[in-house]
């Protein structure tokens, strides 16, 4: 007889130690949901149906080899939530070192790529479920000093849509939720910069911070079963595109 939790369905969340991450990981746990959680350090969720590994997303090893501890442990995953991401000090493009733009682009998208992928495998195997890619409205509003960041969100936005038409006819959609600015630790760094929160709060259609359970509630709409044919599609918090 399988184990009663098996029925208990699975929502996994990158970047899940703190800021939107833990909040969407917390989120799913009060809904019922057993969560496993990544972060490159220690988790910082204490709850019986929380389940966190140290994984660098940016190690494509160590990704393909926590989605199958993920498989082989909780039997199933019904969400994927790809959330972590790298965030620093603005730097205009003709001033961003190569080895800033290689961090980037190995956390922000091929972090982002291998998530999706072994996962997505996972979902194909155990039939159907929801893909969520946190983006950015950096990607519309193209402000200066955010042009590398941009460029992945832009990346992982066109990298989920191609991937929703490919695993639609397993059930599975994929879209996209690019919230305004968040007080997290990666705006506090941005933030370095001068006045560049106000700057970016100036920016959006509602001139304020963006609170966690406003892109929770966002996730909440892309897994239910009414939105089981919405695929493909970018909803931005606090700006419109």
């Amino acid at each position: 007889m399988a184990d009663p939790s098996e029925d208990q369905p699975v929502a996994v969340v990158t970047g899940s130690s703190r800021g939107l991450g833990r909040a969407l990981a917390e989120h799913f746990l009060g809904q019922g949901y057993r969560v496993a959680g990544c972060s490159r350090g220690d988790g910082s969720i204490d709850h019986a149906d929380y389940h966190h590994a140290r994984v660098d997303i940016g190690d494509e090893a160590a990704v393909t080899g926590w989605a199958k501890e993920v498989r082989r442990g909780l039997k199933r995953v019904d969400v994927v939530v790809a959330n972590a991401g790298l965030a620093r000090a603005a730097l205009l493009l003709s001033m961003t070192p190569g080895d800033v733009f290689d961090d980037f682009m190995r956390v922000n998208f091929a972090g982002v790529f291998y998530t999706l992928r072994e996962f997505s495998k996972v979902m194909m195997r155990t039939g159907g479920g929801r893909v969520i890619a946190i983006s950015s409205t950096m990607v519309p509003l193209s402000q200066d000093g955010t042009g590398i960041y941009s460029a992945t969100k832009a990346g992982i936005t066109s990298m989920t849509k191609v991937l929703a038409r490919e695993i639609a006819p397993q059930g599975i959609t994929c879209n996209v939720i690019a919230p305004a600015m968040m007080r997290t630790d990666a705006s506090a760094e941005l933030a370095k910069d001068g006045d560049w929160e106000e700057r970016m709060l100036a920016l959006q259609t509602f001139p304020r911070a963006i609170d966690f359970d406003e892109v929770c509630h966002a996730a909440d709409f892309f897994v239910s079963e009414k939105a089981r044919s919405i695929t493909g599609q970018v909803v931005y918090i606090g700006v419109v595109d």
